[in-house]
């Protein structure tokens, strides 16, 4: 499994399943943040690292048009599953 505190910024990584982390039944998860990575899972390109914050956490920026307007959402990498790192910016 990769560990998000690995990665850097400008590494470009590709979402391809939820998270196994959220199968526990003690892990609640919001209907609008599990929509959000079903959105990034179906894309064909790779998200890039944006920003590592103060805790070493690996953050995305993305951009989802929804009937006709863009709409900008961050997203701290946390779990170690349904992500695969794509390419490292050396």
């Amino acid at each position: 499994m990769p560990n998000p505190k690995m990665l850097k910024v400008g590494d470009r990584i590709k979402f391809f399943a939820l998270p196994e982390e959220w199968k526990d039944p003690t892990f609640t998860i919001c209907d609008e943040d599990v929509a959000f990575l079903e959105t990034l899972i179906a894309r064909t390109w790779s998200s890039r690292v944006c920003r590592i914050d103060d805790n070493g956490t690996p953050w995305i920026e993305a951009r989802i048009r929804r009937k006709g307007k863009l709409d900008h959402h961050s997203w701290a990498i946390q779990e170690k599953t349904g992500w695969r790192l794509v390419n490292r910016l050396c």
